[in-house]
């Protein structure tokens, strides 16, 4: 589906004052009211992100109870264990806790679930076989643990208290927990904080514990431990969850970055080594496409302890061997996904009509759950609609929906809630879990609820018309100043008009390698990348080009490069 191109509108007075008082390069100005920037303290702020702007941890409901539970705990030199989650978001955030609580001399354990056998959340059986045997007086979840009601009742009644944090919103509170610490409780009157994932949440649990064991001398025969430290463990994870990098989220991140190219944790050291450039600056989205996906494969396709262990690791042999077993994860994730693409692809051709639909819902047997929710958000990515893509087996489904902007799928799945055994998620993603009998009459009821919301093409927002004259290596030095970038602060995005096409080839399979250059004349030729689209064979002239400019590094050089997102060509 073609994009809707739209040029976003700037404060010319806000751009000007910006630049002034700054003072930047107008560009710069305008890139910075375009992302609600209207004062120079607001700007200064934003171009300098630090842990010192970080908002209180104790303006989060139940963080008071939390601390001073575990202040109890570890007097008493109770059993701790903290129970994580099978993604990148729960497995950094356990990360952090245990680390924090070993330098506090805790007895502390913890716990991630299997994706298959376990499934999200902590359940009763949890409870029963596993914390109760062990003589654990105190648990605390991470990035899960609001929807965990019955297991939280059944810990109390075992005698075992339960901390939650967690940001997943939920309509009802476990009410056994000692504290449940989540930013999107409804009285939370704090908002700063809802747009933390469930790694901030445990950075914000240490925090707060910090202070008040400092408070209670707790720090008097101990070393204090630096939290900085853990940063990038929280910025691993913060950037794997997708959440916007705006706030605490961007300072989180920012600091975070700078952990990890010091190279100082052994875990992300050897698996920054082995999934790049060894030698390169990680950015934002060297975690989001490098490292984020190979911590998720431990989770996706054997256990996710993999990972926890990579992350706790202080032995760089250690390290370096948990890393390579991440990365043949991963590259075997990669080829049954791709697999999984191509079969689904090849039922589209074989069924055009299915195409037609508002919702793709596609099933198979035995398909591998850990690899469901990657292909759907493949296929909503490409056919710019919601994908729910189903495994079954004996009988029993489950699934991964994705969506598109516009479109809650979590919300859509209520409408089928009396089909489902389970749904839960977000409006963008989402799980389930139904009858296999039922898929038929699920998928009918979903594209009944879907058709009722019109699907536009999708939009691309153009920050301002920049000529390729103008791309130079200063302006990309002002560009990095505004990063890091992903979710809520992404890539500027710039608009060349009158643009010609030196050379083109077919890189991969559908990927295009340019040189551009200003069909006036005006400045010289630059690389550009396209990835996933047609054949390039016989153009010479765009007539308007979208695109990000980046450096491209190679042996140990780096040029100019322009990472094309659209085209408009010659006709």
């Amino acid at each position: 589906m073609e994009k809707q191109w739209q040029l976003t509108e700037a404060d010319p007075q806000t751009v000007s004052r910006l630049a002034r008082q700054l003072p930047c390069p107008p560009l710069v100005a305008r890139l910075l009211t375009l992302r609600g920037i209207q004062t120079r303290s607001q700007a200064i702020d934003f171009l300098n992100p630090t842990l010192s702007h970080l908002a209180p941890p104790l303006e989060m409901m139940d963080m008071g109870k939390a601390v001073e539970r575990i202040h109890r705990a570890l007097t008493a030199d109770e059993k701790i264990l903290v129970h994580g989650d099978y993604d990148a978001d729960g497995i950094t955030a356990t990360a952090v806790l245990v680390t924090f609580l070993r330098r506090c001399g805790a007895r502390v354990s913890y716990f991630i679930p299997h994706r298959v056998t376990d499934g999200y959340g902590m359940g009763p059986d949890f409870v029963t076989r596993r914390a109760k045997p062990a003589g654990v007086g105190l648990i605390v979840t991470v990035d899960c643990g609001s929807a965990s009601a019955e297991a939280i009742a059944r810990a109390r009644e075992a005698g075992i208290d339960t901390i939650v944090t967690d940001h997943h919103p939920v309509e009802a509170l476990p009410s056994d927990a000692v504290a449940v610490v989540n930013p999107t409780r409804a009285d939370n009157n704090f908002g700063r904080l809802s747009h933390l994932a469930g790694v901030g949440v445990a950075f914000y649990l240490v925090i707060a514990l910090r202070a008040h064991l400092r408070k209670h001398g707790f720090w008097e025969h101990r070393r204090e431990p630096n939290l900085k430290k853990l940063c990038d463990l929280v910025a691993l994870g913060t950037v794997a969850d997708v959440v916007p990098l705006i706030g605490e989220n961007r300072a989180l991140t920012a600091a975070g970055l700078e952990q990890i190219n010091r190279r100082t944790r052994p875990g992300i050291a050897a698996l920054t080594a082995l999934a790049g450039s060894p030698g390169l600056a990680v950015d934002a989205e060297a975690i989001a496409f490098r490292l984020a996906p190979r911590i998720n494969a431990a989770g996706r396709l054997a256990h996710a302890r993999i990972a926890c262990q990579l992350l706790l690791s202080e032995n760089p042999a250690s390290a370096d061997r948990l890393a390579k077993a991440l990365c043949r994860l991963n590259n075997r994730r990669q080829q049954m996904e791709n697999g999984l693409l191509a079969s689904i692809q090849k039922a589209f051709k074989r069924y055009p009509e299915w195409l037609a639909k508002p919702v793709l819902v596609v099933n198979g047997d035995h398909w591998h759950e850990g690899i469901l929710g990657i292909v759907a958000s493949r296929l909503a990515r490409q056919y710019h609609r919601p994908a729910v893509v189903i495994s079954a087996r004996d009988g029993h489904a489950k699934g991964s929906a994705r969506s598109i902007e516009g479109i809650d799928v979590s919300a859509s799945l209520g409408q089928c809630a009396d089909l489902l055994e389970r749904y839960g998620g977000h409006p963008q993603a989402a799980g389930l879990s139904l009858q296999a009998a039922n898929i038929p009459l699920f998928r009918s009821r979903l594209e009944a609820v879907i058709a009722k919301t019109p699907v536009t093409p999708p939009p691309l927002f153009i920050d301002a018309q920049l000529p390729l004259s103008q791309v130079t290596p200063d302006l990309m030095n002002h560009l990095e100043r505004l990063g890091p970038f992903g979710q809520g602060n992404p890539h500027p995005i710039f608009m060349a008009l009158g643009v010609r096409v030196r050379d083109c080839r077919t890189v991969g399979i559908r990927h295009r390698q340019m040189t551009l250059e200003q069909a006036d004349g005006h400045g010289g030729a630059i690389q550009a990348i396209q990835f996933n689209t047609p054949a390039g064979k016989g153009l010479t002239h765009f007539n308007r080009i979208a695109y990000r400019p980046q450096w491209n590094h190679w042996n140990g050089n780096r040029t100019l490069q322009l990472m094309v997102e659209d085209t408009d060509p010659q006709r």
